[in-house]
Formats: structure tokens, sequence, C-alpha cells
């Protein structure tokens, strides 16, 4: 009998829904006017989650189910978008972009992990949201990404008496190397950049935005019942 129970029991715990709490920052990137907020749905919880355009929103706690976020829309209450966080990020940079290709779901995103290893104080996190490859130079450091990579560096050592270091991208056309940006950039203790490099959607040329951050802050939180 006890064989019996256990084996109709597993299908049930086949399906049960393993959930975890994530420390999640927001960004909204390539947004035209300051957007509504969205909101985080998780277990019959709901968390108000803003992103401005100009920088990093303070941290959320949120909940990842299946190690997911899911997003309704403020206003309509409709699925608004959905990011999928890795087993290893338990605190998260969300960038949240609009979504023209899908009108059932206005926005996408995608979570960055906000860790010292991943995104250095002091250094940079440079992500490849461009079509094809880009290469770039911070200080001593050289590196090429693949479209949708990403990677952290450290403070460059070779800075100048004002802490100013070469900061250099190019990125691959018709199996060709373009300039796209080169100037000096201050990297100082305490302060960080984020650097997202895309295609401009009037333009269709490659672009790069550079956000100033902090290190990662205190979690608050800000739960309301539906």
């Amino acid at each position: 009998m006890r064989f019996i129970l256990a084996f109709l029991l597993l299908p049930i715990l086949a399906h049960a829904q393993e959930s975890r709490s994530i420390s999640c920052r927001f960004l909204g990137f390539q947004t035209k006017d300051e957007p509504e907020p969205l909101i985080c749905v998780a277990e019959g919880i709901e968390v108000k989650c803003p992103f401005g355009t100009s920088g990093m929103s303070d941290p959320l706690k949120l909940t990842a189910v299946d190690g997911v976020l899911a997003f309704i829309d403020s206003k309509n209450r409709k699925p608004a978008c959905s990011v999928s966080i890795a087993p290893s990020i338990h605190q998260a940079l969300i960038i949240i972009m609009p979504n023209p290709q899908d009108p059932e779901k206005p926005w996408r995103g995608f979570a960055i992990e906000d860790s010292e290893s991943k995104f250095p104080t002091g250094g940079a996190l440079v992500v490849n949201l461009h079509a094809s490859n880009i290469r770039f130079v911070i200080g001593e450091h050289k590196y090429m990404l693949k479209p949708g990579d990403q990677h952290g560096v450290a403070m460059p050592k070779q800075r100048d008496d004002f802490n100013m270091a070469t900061v250099a991208f190019e990125f691959s056309h018709n199996d060709q190397w373009a300039v796209a940006s080169e100037s000096r950039q201050r990297f100082t203790e305490g302060l960080r950049y984020l650097i997202l490099t895309y295609t401009d959607p009037a333009s269709q040329r490659p672009r790069l935005s550079t956000y100033q951050d902090e290190p990662f802050k205190a979690v608050a939180t800000a739960k309301t019942k539906p």
C-alpha cells in the first residue's frame, strides 16, 4: 500500500514548483519615455517594479518560480514579459527593453548577475546586444564578445594621473572591423560602469550606451497583496 501511495504521489512531486528569492534592480533600455512600472507576480504576492532610463533602480526582493520572474502590465494587468534567472544568480540587474516583435508581450528582459566577480567595483561590465561580434579595449584589457555575451573587467591598471584609461570599441561588419568609439574614461574605486553595445533601431548603426553605477545596495522590499 505504501508503494502504491508513493507511486501516485510521483506526478504531484514532479510538478512541484520551486521558488527562491532574488535581489533585483532594473534599468529601462531603448525606451523613449519614462515607462510605467511593471508588476512582478509570484505566489499571490505582487511587487511594483519601476524601471527608469537614466540609471539603475533601487533593489527589490522578488520571487522567481521555476527560475522565472513573471511580470504583468500595471494598467491592463496583462502579461508583459518573463525573465529567466540562472540558478547561480542571487543578485540581479534586470534590463527591460521594448519588444515590438510580440504585441502580446510588449516588453522583453534579461538578467545580469550583479556580483563582484561578474560586475567588479572600479571596473566595467560589457554586454553585447549587437547582432555581430564586438571587440573592445579598456586599459590593458582586450576582449571579443559574440552576440548575447557579456564580460566583466577589473579596474584597469593602465590609468593616468587623473585615473583615465583608454576605452575603444569595434564592431564586426562584413568580415571587417569598424571603430565605433574611442575615448578615455575615468575609473575610480567605489564606482563601476555598465556598457551596452547594440544596433540603433532608427539608423541601424552600431552604438554603445554607458551607465555609471555603484556596488549593489542593501535589498528593500515592497510587497502588497493583490
